[in-house]
């Protein structure tokens, strides 16, 4: 197979492995939905969300960097003990700012002070965890571009063991949220050392590691990247603070953070990222156009084939899908609705194009211009609910982050058109997407009718996905192009030709 191919297979062991612990991380708020109260639940989601949302913040931007920089350095480690240090550094202050500032943060983000004490108390056993992220977020870069992404999947799905471990614990001993969360940290401390010898099997022993070779270099290219990546984190979960500021880290917060899913296509996107990003800068920096374009054209091409499916399918059967997983958080189904309206955009990749070519500032003025869209839209929102209709004010953040995103992808678009030189007819396959999604539509819609007379939501779902499963599969194969797609990803995934 060529080198399509080999992209395509590497692609999906990263997927795969990202899959576990993203599958891990909805195991776990099933699981503590069914084990502690609303308000548990809701305090638990607001530590992990701050967590969550200040990892990328420091770090960075030196895993992209080092993807960036690993097939143009003749000394690897060099570049890769650069970045181990760094983010070392980089996590221990990450811990001593929420050390200090932890209390003051868990006031304002709840106007209960009993809340802001469980917050709090919550936040300290947390700590090693949200340090072991940032210290060890060198190493999947490191094992993927150096051709050992089997290594970076297996450590990925042993994280994602432990963290269900972790989730069952509730349930069968009774554990608490802060039991939980002592139980995370160490695990992740546990990874990062796991992942530090990993490395260095992958780079081999010996000298070289830990010098100044062209450490200028790196921070100069790292820091747009890391503003873009700090400010696209604060985006990304914006919503969820605005909702905690507005509602307080309980229950209304435990029913929006439930409901705001990460839909499984953004694993695919970040192996996609940490694939092609050193692809796009080799061949950026060998003036082959025609080829980036190929390359992102196919990427498209195959993301369409996932991701416009799994959209009209979580859409459509939006309400057994949630009431199955949390049958005590109704109105969680709603906010799912609202968040499932940007999967679409998912088929491609923006930033990582732009970050991959040397332009990573067009990316980061794309970033600030969603978060302070999203910021304002969503207090704006949330302020005009609380007077209409304020049982459903705590929607108004997600619609704000669905608006605001659409728009942060026009600009991207226009920004790699640019650059690239591509009209808007070359941007995108715009006829396989548009004739994908209407036939997804239809096969979703009429799957929900075939199942609708099943009893129980389990049942629902399966009937409904085996009737999807069967009109896709006709759809697709009855395609030349969306088969030859299909097999060509299959063939590629399985390695069935080197």
């Amino acid at each position: 197979m060529g080198a399509g191919g080999g992209l395509t297979r590497k692609i999906g062991i990263v997927a795969a492995g990202r899959a576990a612990n993203t599958f891990s991380v909805l195991a776990v708020t099933v699981l503590i939905a069914d084990a502690w109260t609303r308000d548990q639940c809701g305090l638990f989601a607001a530590v992990w969300v701050l967590g969550n949302a200040l990892v990328p913040i420091f770090l960075l931007g030196l895993p992209t960097s080092v993807l960036y920089f690993f097939p143009r350095r003749q000394n690897p480690r060099a570049l890769t003990g650069q970045a181990a240090f760094c983010l070392l550094v980089s996590g221990g202050l990450l811990v001593g700012v929420l050390q200090l500032w932890g209390p003051q943060l868990s006031v304002w983000l709840t106007e209960n002070a009993g809340h802001a004490a469980a917050l709090d108390r919550y936040l300290w056993p947390f700590l090693p965890y949200v340090f072991s992220l940032v210290a060890g977020g060198y190493a999947e870069a490191a094992l993927v571009a150096s051709g050992r992404e089997t290594w970076a999947a297996a450590l990925q799905l042993a994280l994602g063991v432990g963290l269900v471990v972790g989730g069952v614990a509730p349930l069968f001993f009774g554990w608490s949220p802060v039991e939980v969360l002592t139980f995370f940290s160490v695990l992740g401390l546990m990874r990062l050392v796991v992942a530090g010898w990993l490395v260095y099997r992958a780079l081999g022993g010996g000298g070289g590691w830990w010098t100044g070779e062209r450490f200028g270099e790196l921070i100069a290219y790292t820091r747009p990247i890391g503003f873009n990546d700090a400010v696209g984190s604060l985006s990304r979960y914006i919503d969820r603070f605005v909702v905690m500021f507005a509602f307080g880290a309980g229950a209304t917060f435990a029913e929006y953070h439930f409901g705001a899913l990460e839909v499984p296509v953004s694993l695919l996107l970040a192996a996609v990222v940490t694939v092609l990003v050193p692809e796009i800068s080799r061949l950026f920096q060998a003036g082959r156009l025609d080829d980036i374009h190929a390359l992102w054209q196919g990427a498209v091409s195959r993301l369409a084939l996932v991701v416009l499916p799994l959209f009209a399918f979580l859409l459509v059967f939006a309400e057994p899908l949630i009431s199955l997983l949390y049958p005590d958080y109704a109105r969680s189904i709603w906010v799912f609705r609202i968040y499932i309206l940007v999967l679409p955009l998912r088929c491609a990749i923006y930033n990582p194009l732009l970050v991959g070519m040397g332009k990573a500032r067009w990316a980061l003025w794309g970033s600030l211009g969603d978060l302070g869209c999203n910021l304002a839209l969503s207090l704006a929102l949330v302020s005009y609910l609380l007077g209409a209709r304020p049982e459903w004010a705590f929607l108004g953040p997600a619609m704000a982050t669905v608006c605001s995103t659409y728009l942060q992808v026009i600009f991207l678009l226009t920004a790699i058109g640019r650059h690239l030189r591509w009209g808007l007819a070359q941007l995108l396959p715009w006829g396989q997407l548009l004739r994908l999604g209407l036939g997804a539509a239809g096969a979703a819609l009429s799957s929900r009718w075939l199942g609708a007379g099943v009893g129980g939501d389990f049942w629902q779902l399966a009937a409904g996905g085996v009737c999807f499963v069967g009109l896709m599969g006709v759809l697709v194969w009855t395609n030349p192009h969306d088969r030859a797609q299909w097999k060509q990803t299959l063939a590629a995934l399985l390695g069935s030709r080197s």
